[in-house]
């Protein structure tokens, strides 16, 4: 028989997990998922795998996104995709319900998949943790969103600089250098990419979209300003002034909900995709420990009001966390253990697996021994696993009704009767 050549190793962009790691991702997203609850959104599901003119309706044909699209055909030949984001879906899910009562805010914990460049927090297969709130207009509910993401990444311990921007000025400020509607797409991604290309780079990019050299240093220099250079901008179209209206509402809030020192205007910021009406945001670890963001967002009113075309407005707002750069900054901050009690039977498995049942009653984590390993290897076992209480339980035991438990972390031994035992561990469980 022909030996099989097959290489045992994970598709580019994929990771397994083990214990210890997976215990800290479920960390972050539990304390996602309790903040997301707090501030009123609810659980949703929607599927992985979608037909793809779906996936690319908020897109349209030849963005850059839907190159990174996993796509497959099903035995009826109809081409279908694994989903890139949320996003997308989520519209779906209000497309097909259109009883719902609104305003309607949603949490929505799954993977994604995208076929594009792989480095440190970014993969191929990832996790991405949304909210978005359908039926909310105005900016108190994006600033609220700024206000949880400060208040999530304070529990996780990461300090983060929110930067926010707003598309609608970005576009009143093209209009006011004399670059044509038709362009603005083109060029508001360039915009977005000053701070990752060369100088020389972007005079290259911005020739190729038929804007001269003059026009480009001013591109460079109006979009370099903070907001007071704006509000002193002699500048009357209507995408500038109420783009400034609303980053001058922001500020507002910001400063009244004292998150300054937490965000940043950042007139370059657009998000990279043309879904985005208003707001729009992204969040950095202030450290640099990940260079690529930990997450952003904004408002987009157009894609569900498409997606409904009842004649009503459907104005949305949300924002995704991304579990893999946050999980790449914290990984190494956890110490994990996942037992608490250790029970090693001396022939009486029975009535460990009684005593089990009543440390798991008061929330310990208990597993007993059944390998039959030699003492000193049960024990060493416990010492590995990090396991804080080991008990030996043999016929003395049972017979004088005091049960021996080891504090391995202080190497202390107590002898005590089971009620006394059970309420010993869970006093020392807080």
């Amino acid at each position: 028989m022909e030996k099989n050549n097959f290489v045992l190793r994970n598709v580019k962009g994929t990771n397994d997990f083990s214990p210890e790691e997976q215990a800290v991702r479920n960390q972050i997203i539990d304390i996602l998922k309790d903040s997301f609850v707090k501030y009123g959104y609810m659980p949703l599901e929607t599927p992985i795998l979608n037909e793809y003119d779906l996936l690319k309706y908020k897109y349209g044909d030849g963005a850059e996104i839907l190159n990174e699209v996993y796509t497959l055909t099903d035995q009826g030949k109809r081409k279908l995709g694994l989903r890139f984001d949320l996003t997308v879906p989520f519209c779906k899910y209000i497309g097909l319900n259109k009883d719902l009562t609104m305003p309607f805010r949603r949490y929505e914990i799954g993977r994604v998949f995208r076929d594009g460049p792989v480095k440190l927090g970014r993969t191929r297969e990832f996790y991405q943790c949304d909210i978005d709130a359908v039926g909310i207009d105005g900016r108190y509910i994006e600033v609220e969103q700024m206000q949880m993401v400060k208040k999530i990444f304070d529990k996780l311990g990461i300090d983060i600089v929110i930067k926010w921007n707003n598309r609608k000025l970005m576009c009143g400020l093209l209009s006011y250098l004399g670059i044509k509607e038709d362009k603005f797409e083109s060029v508001i991604s360039l915009i977005d990419r000053f701070d990752k290309l060369s100088e020389k780079e972007l005079f290259e990019e911005f020739e190729k979209e038929g804007i001269d050299n003059a026009l480009t240093q001013k591109l460079l220099d109006i979009f370099d300003k903070d907001l007071r250079y704006y509000e002193s901008l002699k500048c009357d179209n209507e995408n500038f002034t109420n783009g400034l209206a609303e980053c001058l509402e922001i500020e507002k809030y910001i400063i009244e909900l004292g998150l300054e020192n937490a965000t940043k205007f950042c007139p370059k910021l657009a998000r990279g995709q043309n879904i985005y009406t208003g707001t729009v945001f992204e969040f950095y670890d202030k450290e640099l420990r990940i260079s690529s963001s930990l997450g952003g967002g904004g408002r987009y009113d157009k894609i569900i009001t498409d997606f409904m075309d009842n004649g009503m407005a459907y104005p949305a707002v949300g924002l995704s966390f991304g579990l893999e750069p946050i999980y790449a900054i914290l990984k190494s901050q956890y110490s994990q253990n996942f037992v608490d009690v250790m029970l090693i039977p001396m022939d009486t498995q029975v009535k460990c697996l009684q005593i089990a049942e009543k440390l798991r009653e008061i929330g310990a984590r208990v597993i007993t021994d059944f390998s039959s390993k030699k003492m000193k290897k049960a024990f060493d076992y416990a010492n590995k696993q990090n396991i804080k209480f080991v008990m030996v339980v043999g016929e003395n035991e049972i017979n004088s009704g005091l049960y021996s438990i080891k504090d391995m972390e202080k190497g202390e031994q107590y002898s005590l009767e089971l009620d006394k035992l059970v309420e010993f561990v869970k006093e020392n469980l807080k």
